[in-house]
């Protein structure tokens, strides 16, 4: 009767077999060491080889000049300020400003179970959760959908309202004027 634990979830010993590692080279079939010997030598056909990385480049990741996607998952908790090159969905807490960069037209998106305790300056800005700060889409455009809770400044250049929660001031910005 055994008196040890079945070995057998370990690739490096198999009791049923009378494989050693002179015998049998295929590593599949493991070898079994007496306890209190030491290992035979490693032979090259048992370390295992990596294969090299794929060097192409994923575009869907923030390589130069492509634009990455930022999300805050819902349970997490970002403060800080933040300068967007690309969309954005919020759907846990941020205690900042998200901004967007200079050259960039941003997405942002608050979820139903987003918070954002301070600023947004995107392009396109749509509220499902809460916000408190001003939101800024200059010429751009702000949705407030109906599970939106909305408080400060909106600022947009159109505007869509759905049964939102809306404590705040709304600035529409002056359409840009056509040269004569």
């Amino acid at each position: 009767m055994n008196q040890y634990p079945d070995p057998s979830p370990y690739p490096w010993t198999n009791p049923a077999s009378d494989a050693t590692l002179e015998g049998d080279q295929n590593p599949a079939t493991a070898m079994e060491v007496p306890v209190g010997n030491a290992m035979p030598p490693l032979q090259t056909a048992w370390i295992p080889v990596l294969q090299p990385l794929s060097t192409t480049v994923d575009t869907s990741q923030n390589a130069e000049g492509t634009p990455g996607r930022s999300m805050l998952a819902d349970g997490m908790h970002f403060v800080g300020h933040a300068l967007l090159r690309g969309p954005c969905s919020i759907a846990g807490l941020v205690e900042g400003n998200l901004l967007q960069a200079q050259d960039c037209e941003v997405s942002v998106v608050v979820t139903e179970t987003g918070c954002v305790k301070g600023d947004i300056t995107a392009q396109k800005i749509s509220v499902m959760g809460q916000t408190d700060g001003i939101l800024d889409a200059g010429q751009g455009e702000v949705s407030l959908h109906d599970t939106a809770r909305v408080q400060g400044i909106v600022r947009y250049g159109r505007l869509q309202v759905n049964g939102a929660d809306l404590n705040a001031t709304l600035e529409r910005a002056a359409p840009p004027q056509a040269v004569r």
